[in-house]
């Protein structure tokens, strides 16, 4: 996998599999140990949870992987309008659990909206 993949899915837990499954592949194809494999799948996991806004079920989860270079780059959106921020403990769960397992990762909390980076 060179290059770029969107995953859309309905915005509920049961369909972040597919998202990890786009992880694992990218990971895989550039040559990622399987415990950093399998550390990105858990970020994709938690990302899920970061981004979903019990309050507002209805929407998509988009999820676009950038792979190239040893370089895995992932921006994750909750796509619909009208939610709150995503609140300031969810954030800390996210940077305790997962926020070590990546590069670099920033997150617009008004928009829902995650950016990721893992090498090799």
């Amino acid at each position: 996998m060179s290059g770029g993949v969107r995953v859309e899915v309905p915005a509920a837990r049961r369909y972040s599999r597919m998202a990890e499954i786009a992880a694992v592949h990218a990971a895989n194809h550039q040559g990622f140990s399987p415990d950093d494999t399998a550390n990105l799948g858990q970020v994709i996991k938690e990302a899920v949870m970061l981004l979903l806004d019990p309050e507002r079920p209805n929407g998509t989860m988009a999820f676009d992987f950038q792979s190239k270079a040893g370089i895995v780059t992932v921006e994750a959106q909750l796509e619909q309008r009208g939610g709150k921020p995503i609140p300031l403990d969810r954030i800390d769960r996210f940077e305790s659990s997962a926020g070590s397992l990546v590069d670099s990762w920033k997150l617009d909390p008004d928009e829902h909206r995650l950016w990721l980076q893992k090498s090799v």
